[in-house]
């Protein structure tokens, strides 16, 4: 029970800091309306629907989650009050959560635009959001990553932000060039892209369940090697 009410005041803290952390704030919100703006800009029957969805969702909860999750530790590590938490007898565990859930729940909010623009509805939404959830989850483990091992929110955000875009752009490119597919095919970002195409088809999709999976796997070893190693500052 105390676990659960430490959670929810750290959870609404969150709530409350994010309405003064404008940049964050705003990040939730760009690629919903990218893609929206370009939908709507080109004729429906030009058929960019699927393809639009697939590269701005995918950025959305690739990127977004990962620079958001590291923003928010490395700047409470800054103004100390990261480590006033602690001191207060919160477990890391419980304010890594409490940071994963409310960056999870912001960017499946703000991604529910997407749904409605490429028309899913019934299993195939609950699908798409799923997946959506799948690659937010690994995206904020990454992040959660990064923003623990940064000494400032600077660096965070020095090393947050090009690993988002490697992330979130591969997919992208390897649209145009089977060259960068091969190799893209190997992070989650890319299988994700490929699982949120075509929600209605996932019959084969075993290949990206084992990529993802081990994407997961290899963030949360890297997660505990550096705990271990004392690399990671809570």
């Amino acid at each position: 029970m105390n676990t659960v009410i430490t959670v929810n005041a750290l959870f609404m803290k969150q709530c409350k800091d994010i309405l003064k952390n404008k940049q964050v704030l705003i990040l939730f919100f760009v690629y919903p309306i990218i893609a929206y703006i370009m939908t709507k800009a080109l004729p429906s029957e030009m058929g960019q629907t699927n393809f639009f969805i697939s590269i701005f969702c995918t950025m959305h909860v690739v990127f977004t989650p990962i620079v958001a999750t590291a923003s928010v530790i490395s700047e409470e590590k800054e103004k100390n009050t990261l480590r006033v938490l602690i001191m207060s007898n919160v477990k890391p565990s419980e304010y890594l959560f409490s940071i994963g859930g409310f960056v999870l729940i912001c960017t499946l909010l703000t991604g529910i635009p997407f749904v409605f623009i490429g028309g899913y509805s019934g299993i195939v939404a609950v699908r798409f959001i799923i997946f959506m959830s799948i690659g937010c989850i690994c995206s904020i483990i990454l992040g959660g990553l990064i923003g623990t091992t940064s000494k400032n929110m600077m660096a965070a955000s020095a090393t947050a932000v090009p690993i988002g875009l490697l992330f979130a752009f591969l997919p992208m490119l390897s649209y145009f060039n089977q060259s960068i597919e091969r190799i893209s095919r190997y992070i989650y970002g890319q299988q994700i892209s490929n699982l949120i195409s075509n929600p209605a088809h996932i019959e084969d999709a075993y290949q990206s369940y084992i990529v993802i999976g081990m994407n997961m796997i290899i963030f949360l070893g890297l997660f505990m090697i550096l705990y271990k190693n004392n690399k990671v500052e809570l």
